[in-house]
């Protein structure tokens, strides 16, 4: 699974990261991690032009390039607010934790370019790939 920062470092080839998530992720089973997927429709939406893509195109990107995704569990997302509070998790990084509950509780890799919330997977048990 991927988190944002590494699906768009790995769709935008002048992305620092791109060649590092390339190599990473090939002939790897390709999918975004709770709710990356819409963060990175609305980044892909909201790029300044010329690089910005339509909804549809974001859409279409994410649908070929993202097959698979992992959602929290409905017992996970129960406890999500506690295991959040009880680790210091609040303001912004509630989204970097959602990203990670979801990953740790499919039990799957998460691969990552984001060292602010690399603390945030961590503390919540992410099998993680920093790149």
């Amino acid at each position: 699974m991927l988190d944002t920062s590494a699906a768009i470092g790995l769709v935008r080839p002048g992305h620092e990261g791109h060649d590092k998530v390339r190599a990473a992720t090939r002939g790897r089973r390709l999918g975004l991690s709770g709710h990356a997927k819409y963060e990175m429709y609305s980044v892909l939406t909201r790029l300044p032009p010329p690089q910005r893509l339509t909804a549809a195109a974001a859409a279409r990107l994410i649908s070929a390039n993202f097959p698979h995704e992992c959602h929290l569990t409905p017992e996970g997302s129960r406890r999500a607010i506690e295991r959040f509070a009880a680790l210091g998790i609040s303001g912004g990084a509630v989204y970097d934790g959602l990203v990670g509950a979801a990953a740790a509780d499919a039990g799957l890799v998460l691969l990552s370019l984001d060292r602010r919330a690399e603390s945030i997977y961590r503390a919540l048990g992410v099998r993680l790939e920093m790149l």
